[in-house]
C-alpha cells in the first residue's frame, strides 16, 4: 500500500515551488516516484493558473495543508488562481480553490498557444510531456504532408504548421477535441492553412486517409485504452500494419506509447514486425519537469521510412 503523506511533509514540495529557469509547465511530477509519499500529485503552471492534479484520495488535513502551501506560492509563480483536479474520482472533479479562472486560459510553448479547457474532464486539452515531440515535428515539417493520428486537440498539427507544413490531416473520434484543435490553429495565425479535421474512427477511415494523400510525416499517439475503440496491445499493431499504404516512398514517423506497463522495446518489436522499411532513429528525451525513477510512462520513438523494393 502506498504511504500517504502527512501535513508535516508539505515542506518537501518547497524546492519545486519556484519559477522555473526554463519554459517547463510541470513543476512537480510525483507520478515519476522520485519523492516517496507524493506519488499521487502533479503540479503544472499555466500562468495565471497553477493546477494540482490529485491521483490519490488524500486525507482532509493533508489537502488543507497542501492548499495553504500552494496558495502562499502563487504570487512567486506568477499565478493568482489555484485549481485542484481530483483524478481519483469518477468522473474527475475540477475545483477552483483560490482566485478565479480567466475567461480563456492558454498553455504557451515555443511561441505557440494551446487552449486549455477546465470543463472537459480529466484532460485539459494539452499534454506538456509531449513538448519534445512537438519540437521534433516542427523541425521537420517544412513543405511536408503530415498525418496526425489520434490527434486529440491537434497540438501536433499546430507545431507542424509553425514548421511550414504543406498540409495536415487530423483524425480523432472526439468532435469537441477537434473543435478545440481548430481554435488552436486559428489562435496561432494559421486560419488559412491546408488542414483537415476528421471526426472518425481510424480503423474505419483508411480509404479516406489514403485519398487525402501519401504522407511525408506521420505521428501516431494513441490512447492506451479508450473504451469501445482502442486497446493498445490489441490495436496498435493493427495501426502499424496499415501505415505503409499511407506513407510516401521516403518519410519519417513518430510512434508514441503512453502505457506504463509496456516498455519501449514492445513498440520497437511491433514496428519491426509490422512496418517493413522503417528504421529506428532514436528515442526522444523526456520533457523538462517529468523526472522518472524508472522507465518513463511516455515513450516517443523516431523512425525513418524507405519503401522496400517490390
Amino acid at each position: 500500500m502506498m504511504r500517504m503523506p502527512s501535513p508535516d511533509s508539505i515542506d518537501l514540495l518547497s524546492p519545486f515551488l519556484v519559477p522555473p529557469s526554463d519554459a517547463r509547465h510541470r513543476l512537480f511530477h510525483g507520478r515519476g516516484k522520485t519523492l516517496p509519499g507524493w506519488e499521487g500529485l502533479t503540479l503544472d503552471r499555466f500562468p495565471p493558473v497553477l493546477v494540482a492534479t490529485l491521483f490519490d484520495d488524500y486525507p482532509p488535513a493533508t489537502l488543507a495543508a497542501l492548499e495553504q502551501r500552494l496558495g502562499e506560492a502563487l504570487p512567486g509563480l506568477g499565478c493568482d488562481t489555484l485549481v485542484f483536479q481530483h483524478r481519483h474520482r469518477r468522473p474527475a472533479v475540477t475545483e477552483v480553490r483560490r482566485g478565479a479562472l480567466p475567461e480563456t486560459a492558454w498553455a504557451e510553448e515555443a511561441g505557440l498557444r494551446y487552449r486549455l479547457d477546465f470543463q472537459r474532464g480529466q484532460n485539459l486539452g494539452f499534454f506538456a510531456d509531449m513538448a519534445p515531440g512537438r519540437a521534433w515535428l516542427r523541425e521537420r515539417a517544412e513543405g511536408k504532408r503530415v498525418l496526425n493520428l489520434f490527434s486529440f486537440t491537434c497540438a501536433f498539427s499546430v507545431a507542424a504548421l509553425a514548421g511550414g507544413a504543406h498540409s495536415v490531416v487530423n483524425i480523432d473520434l472526439s468532435r469537441p477535441a477537434l473543435a478545440l484543435g481548430r481554435e488552436n490553429q486559428n489562435a496561432n495565425g494559421f486560419a488559412d492553412a491546408r488542414v483537415h479535421y476528421l471526426p472518425h474512427n481510424v480503423f474505419r477511415s483508411w480509404k479516406k486517409l489514403h485519398a487525402l494523400g501519401r504522407y511525408d510525416l506521420i505521428v501516431a499517439d494513441p490512447p492506451s485504452a479508450q473504451k469501445g475503440s482502442f486497446l493498445v496491445e490489441r490495436d496498435y499493431p493493427k495501426v502499424l500494419a496499415r501505415l505503409s499504404k499511407l506513407l510516401a516512398p521516403e518519410a519519417e514517423l513518430l510512434l508514441c506509447l503512453n502505457a506504463p506497463w509496456l516498455p519501449a522495446d514492445w513498440l520497437r518489436e511491433q514496428a519491426a514486425e509490422r512496418l517493413p522499411g522503417a528504421t529506428f532513429e532514436g528515442r526522444l528525451p523526456g520533457a523538462a519537469g517529468f523526472d522518472e525513477a524508472a522507465e518513463p510512462a511516455l515513450k516517443a520513438l523516431a523512425y525513418r521510412y524507405r519503401r522496400p523494393a517490390p
